[in-house]
């Protein structure tokens, strides 16, 4: 699902893995706090109980020896080093002690009056909660009465709890991360529609945006379709206009031609050759403006495909006609049905001013064929006529330049078609052909799928 760091998938999923480690960590050290502080006054209500029994169960011998008159209730302050002690002290007597402390004695002066007295000192095994109490006789000397824990009952028990908290808060990391996983696909399908929406208009397989779209994106694809509307509605007009100016201005040079030959006709030979090559000049110039003028206009339009194999059957007919009295012959090579993202009226434009010329200089036919080389679509056009030298194959796309005057034209047509081809993410070039003429290699964008 994640392609690329700098996407918004990969953004809103680190978010989420952050905030969520974040959450976790914040919520484990306060869940962890609260169960230590909770063991904590556990042992704390404990020892003070089992001190207060304890108490209880201490009885005298009728020579002042302390004694229990049972065992404690609590069996862990049986097993030697179980952490749980307990000892009775009174001067002058022997010490009485749980069987649990063993050799080890509590300092007795701990328990020196007769309020409870809690502490952590240090026990048979480190760190000790302990907990002492003065008990009063009638007569002798006064009791003694001590009751511990070991921290390290206190610490295992929170490592236990610690790691069965992290396996839990980590494994809860985990579902949290997937579904937030799975709610980021559900949230950004829209835009995977968008996009796939968007893709259908750029390769050509629709003109607008389809489908239903949330609340949030719905004015940006409604801005999208009108921005297309106007973009084509906008051509649309640039190309009227330059059509309209064409038919405007060549008929009054139509009609100062005629004038010209007219007068030649009279005798006005001087007179005559002056108009008809300011005409032919003025001729030139509004080709080169009109083709400029149609260049700036032929923007590549979302939702454009033009089929290469169709067009190049088309203009192949056409020329074929045209040079049907020097018999060139146009062999069109079969090949893969594609397409390129281009307006059919500008590929037209491409490809008949390149068949043209080839048509011009072939000494007997011209050969076409097609392919795709990974994101592009190359046509190659040979002729078999006297070729190029290097040095004249870039002169040649500047425009007004011909290389013989003898040959009908206006010295603009590969200048047009190499400024469509580049507007539409393409080139022409020349090249020698393996047949020895002159090889024009057109390179487009395919439409992929």
């Amino acid at each position: 699902m994640i392609r690329r760091t700098d996407s918004l998938r990969f953004r809103l999923l680190i978010g989420t893995a952050v905030w969520i480690g974040l959450g976790i960590l914040v919520g484990g050290l306060l869940v962890s706090s609260l169960f230590r502080w909770n063991l904590m006054q556990g042992y704390h209500e404990e020892l003070a109980i089992h001190i207060e029994e304890l108490a209880a169960l201490t009885a005298i011998d009728p020579t002042g020896q302390p004694y229990l008159l049972r065992r404690l209730s609590d069996p862990r302050y049986l097993p030697p080093e179980s952490g749980f002690y307990w000892q009775i002290d009174r001067a002058g007597k022997q010490t009485v002690a749980s069987p649990s402390l063993g050799s080890n004695r509590f300092d007795p002066g701990f328990a020196n009056g007769p309020a409870l007295r809690t502490a952590w000192t240090e026990g048979p095994h480190g760190r000790t909660l302990e907990y002492g109490k003065q008990i009063a006789l009638d007569d002798g000397p006064p009791l003694q009465v001590v009751i511990a824990t070991d921290k390290r009952l206190v610490d295992a028990t929170m490592a236990e709890f610690n790691r069965s908290l992290a396996l839990s808060l980590f494994s809860f990391a985990l579902l949290m991360i997937a579904a937030g996983m799975l709610q980021i696909r559900f949230g950004l399908r829209p835009l995977d529609r968008l996009a796939r929406a968007i893709g259908d208009v750029r390769s050509g397989r629709s003109e607008r945006m389809h489908g239903t779209f949330p609340a949030e994106i719905t004015p940006l694809v409604a801005d999208l379709n009108g921005l297309i509307e106007s973009s084509s509605a906008s051509v649309a007009r640039s190309r009227l206009i330059a059509g309209n100016l064409a038919h405007g201005l060549r008929a009054p040079l139509a009609i100062l031609i005629d004038e010209a030959d007219c007068l030649r006709k009279s005798g006005h030979t001087d007179a005559a050759d002056t108009i008809l090559g300011e005409s032919i000049r003025m001729q030139r110039q509004i080709d080169f403006h009109l083709a400029r003028a149609r260049s700036a206009a032929a923007q590549p339009l979302p939702g454009k495909v033009a089929s290469v194999p169709a067009a190049l059957q088309r203009l192949g007919d056409a020329f074929t006609r045209l040079h049907q009295q020097r018999q060139i012959e146009y062999l069109i090579a079969p090949g893969e049905s594609l397409c390129v993202p281009c307006d059919q009226i500008d590929l037209t434009e491409i490809l008949s001013n390149l068949l043209d010329n080839a048509g011009k200089w072939a000494a007997s036919r011209c050969s076409v064929r097609w392919y795709r080389e990974k994101s592009m679509v190359v046509i190659e056009i040979d002729d078999d006529g006297p070729g190029l030298p290097d040095e004249e194959r870039e002169a040649v796309f500047k425009v007004g330049t011909r290389l013989d005057d003898l040959m009908p034209g206006t010295g603009l047509g590969l200048a047009i078609s190499r400024d469509l081809a580049r507007i539409y993410g393409g080139d022409v070039h020349l090249a020698n052909a393996p047949s020895g003429g002159l090889r024009a290699t057109v390179r487009l964008p395919a439409v992929e799928g």
